[in-house]
């Protein structure tokens, strides 16, 4: 689909916002705090695969042809819960919690290899929000995804710092921890994204670079809420 065509079939007058990154760079936190400063839709791409797996082990659904018709069909959707902030409704029940569960995991590392699904939530992505203005978090929304955003956002921290952040993470939540071995699985993760076939990580040519390793949560949304800001301003309708 050509960026002209996409521009007037989906995107139409709506500001959207691309935001991708490796793992640990605060992108979820950062566009969950823009989308509530500016009344936008938001969606966290990587939980749309974790939707589609959730369902597919509810429903014991396991061809390529059945993962794309669920993937096609899948009710999923974010809501702002008041006093909680965005969770994630699967037919209208928060699933929130079932999305991060391991098996679930696991099983959207497969359902995301499968073209069918691909495809289907490609179409899901560029939809979604309907003619609401949007913000959209993952590692292919500015390449893949949204060609054609008003604003992309390439967010970015050093590994140390990543690794960091998910050692207090996981730490605040009573667990017992290794830097070292968070690190490495980082590390891994980030070859693995930058390496895969289907949409692999990478920053947008026209991206702007925010490297959030010496700021804040509250600095690093600032800086990007600044730029929706801006440009939202000098937005013809």
């Amino acid at each position: 689909m050509s960026g002209a065509l996409s521009e007037q079939i989906v995107k139409g007058d709506r500001f959207v916002v691309a935001v991708d990154g490796p793992a640990g760079a605060g992108k979820g936190a950062v566009c969950r705090a823009v989308a509530s400063r500016f009344a936008f839709s938001y969606l966290d791409t990587g939980s749309i695969y974790r939707a589609v797996a959730l369902l597919s082990l509810q429903k014991n659904i396991e061809s390529d042809q059945e993962l794309g018709e669920l993937a096609a069909s899948m009710p999923f959707e974010f809501r702002q819960v008041e006093g909680v902030g965005f969770r994630g409704f699967l037919a209208g029940e928060d699933v929130s919690d079932a999305l991060r569960e391991e098996q679930v995991g696991r099983k959207a590392s497969h359902v995301a290899a499968v073209p069918q699904v691909r495809a289907a939530l490609l179409t899901f992505q560029r939809h979604y929000g309907g003619d609401k203005n949007i913000i959209l978090d993952g590692r292919d929304t500015g390449t893949v995804v949204w060609p054609d955003a008003d604003l992309k956002v390439f967010l970015t921290a050093s590994l140390e710092e990543r690794a960091k952040r998910r050692a207090l993470e996981l730490q605040g939540k009573g667990e017992t921890v290794s830097f070292q071995k968070i690190r490495d699985m980082i590390a891994r993760r980030d070859a693995r994204d930058a390496g895969r076939t289907h949409a692999p990580l990478a920053a947008a040519a026209d991206a702007q670079h925010v490297d959030t390793t010496r700021l804040t949560l509250d600095q690093s949304i600032d800086c990007v809420a600044k730029m929706v800001d801006k440009m939202v301003g000098n937005k013809p309708r």
